[in-house]
């Protein structure tokens, strides 16, 4: 618990004063499942987009023109600590391969953009090890510790690619976190066991894939 609480303080926070209360970061997350034509996992490709605030913080000093657009060397740098960072959490994303539990580790050049006010972080996750064709697979973004809330944004977030035998289904959270809204004190968060990981409850999302 205490190894996750110092990862996810040091991905999302990096140094920041403590807020008041929970979810402290807000990520729109998107991603891409893909499979070989044998249906067996190859990737997990993520794309982050953070609140503004966070975005903000996380690209200060990375300006070295002073024109107002972060480096992109520094950009990468960052891609690459942050993505380290987020191994001691399981990058924040956990599922189930044909009902066991999916090992992942990060894939070569994590990427980070800046736009609009807003950084944006991409990624690959790869499997750890082989683990047989796809019969049902179950993947989710969330943090237990509740530090940072996920979202799914509107349209088609997620997508399956590599084969066309498989289905993709996107289950949506019951809520949705809003940018600044506080949702449980800090206190009763880190105070209270089990109090966190059931304020993230209700805003989880859900992709789920079946294959015949």
């Amino acid at each position: 618990m205490i190894g996750r609480v110092l990862a996810a303080v040091a991905m999302v926070c990096g140094g920041a004063g403590a807020a008041l209360a929970h979810p402290h970061v807000w990520v729109q997350a998107r991603a891409e499942l893909v499979l070989d034509q044998k249906r067996n996992l190859v990737a997990i490709r993520e794309s982050w987009t953070f609140d503004p605030e966070y975005s903000a913080f996380s690209v200060l000093n990375l300006d070295s023109k002073r024109d107002g657009v972060p480096d992109q060397k520094k950009l990468d740098e960052l891609a690459v600590e942050r993505l380290g960072a987020m191994a001691e959490t399981a990058f924040f994303t956990s599922g189930k391969l044909n009902g066991r539990p999916l090992a992942l580790k990060a894939g070569p050049d994590p990427k980070a953009s800046f736009s609009q006010g807003r950084l944006t972080l991409d990624f690959t996750l790869v499997p750890q090890g082989p683990a047989g064709p796809v019969r049902n697979l179950v993947v989710s973004f969330d943090d237990p510790d509740f530090y940072v809330a996920f979202g799914l944004p509107p349209g088609e977030p997620v997508k399956l690619s590599g084969t066309t035998d498989c289905v993709l289904k996107l289950n949506r959270p019951n809520r949705q976190a809003q940018e600044g809204e506080q949702l449980i004190p800090d206190d009763e968060a880190t105070g209270t066991p089990g109090a966190a990981a059931a304020a993230a409850s209700d805003y989880i999302g859900r992709l789920l894939v079946a294959c015949p």
